[in-house]
């Protein structure tokens, strides 16, 4: 099952563009930005005015990859699809709802609230903006990307825009930071955008060629797994035929990473192994398709063949997925 990635968009304290991914990889250095992340956006505000900030930033995102993608006007866009993944949505908006219900007026509501406090509707703001009208959803768990590359390979769509965003929620983050699993990681928010093709084209920067994946159970960013959750890990990676050159770990300063790395060395010895999560931190359920990211920018600007991407999402999944030039 192959992909071809087309185009790069990413918003994170380290990053508002595939260059400067290509930067930070060949060794350049970053100021980090504080939370929450500032970022610009070239969607005209009156497109905008009335989104929320997780719209925003989820659809400033997407508009940068879908213009470096520069997909032809002929492409039918009812075979452009957009699929989505995020732990915990517009967790800002959920905040004030609940507090408006909470105060006992829940007849005064706001309606722009309510409908924009629902995961979709970030997808249903890039469709309208980009006029896709192909297969679009949200995922809260799960590979976006393996689910975007089988309704490729099904001929669902020719194109599609796959990511995932998180938006950071200073009191939903204060919670997160008390939990054990998390306290020694540097938790941000961030959103990333591939474009994937079911066919390799002239701007074609690199593909996906293969998939591997499996439950934990539970996931380590919430709860503390035992040091057996290794081999589940082993037997994960054990589907993939050859090597990488390295592997973007899910490696966030937690007591996971050393699980994740005797498994990873016990299959590839010989691989390095590199964590993305130093410059863009711990992105939760932005964090696999982040490291993803990272890598298409890695393979496209030559540092590595074929990068092997791993991360973890907060309903216990253990995702892979290989990138390596086109």
């Amino acid at each position: 099952m192959t992909a071809y990635i087309e185009s790069i968009g990413v918003i994170s304290r380290c990053s508002q563009s595939a260059d400067d991914l290509s930067k930070l990889l060949n060794g350049g250095e970053c100021d980090f930005s504080d939370l929450p992340i500032e970022f610009c956006s070239q969607i005209p505000p009156a497109k905008m005015r009335r989104n929320s900030r997780y719209n925003k930033l989820t659809c400033t995102a997407a508009d940068n990859a879908v213009r470096e993608a520069r997909i032809s006007e002929t492409l039918d866009r009812r075979r452009i699809g957009t699929i989505i993944s995020t732990g915990y949505g517009s967790s800002v908006y959920y905040s004030q709802f609940a507090d408006t219900v909470a105060g006992g007026v829940p007849g005064l509501c706001s309606p722009a609230i309510y409908s924009g406090m629902v995961p979709n509707a970030c997808v249903g703001q890039i469709c309208i903006l980009n006029g896709f009208k192909g297969a679009s959803t949200v995922l809260t768990g799960g590979d976006p990307l393996e689910y975007s590359a089988l309704l490729l390979s099904a001929n669902k769509a020719d194109m599609i825009l796959c990511g995932a965003v998180e938006e950071y929620n200073a009191e939903l983050y204060s919670e997160l930071r008390e939990l054990e699993t998390l306290k020694s990681c540097e938790i941000s928010e961030g959103a990333a955008m591939l474009v994937l093709s079911r066919e390799k084209t002239e701007k074609s920067i690199c593909k996906i060629s293969g998939f591997s994946s499996g439950s934990l159970g539970k996931s380590p960013l919430l709860h503390r797994l035992d040091n057996s959750t290794a081999d589940i890990v082993s037997g994960i990676l054990k589907k993939y035929d050859c090597a990488p050159d390295v592997v973007f770990t899910a490696a966030n300063g937690s007591y996971f990473d050393d699980i994740e790395s005797t498994a990873i060395k016990s299959v590839f010895p010989g691989a390095e192994l590199a964590a993305p999560k130093k410059w863009a931190g711990e992105t939760l359920g932005c964090g696999y398709m982040m490291n993803a990211v990272f890598a298409a920018a890695a393979v496209n600007c030559g540092k590595y063949g074929k990068v092997l991407v791993t991360g973890v999402d907060l309903i216990g999944n253990y995702c892979t997925v290989m990138i390596e030039r086109a």
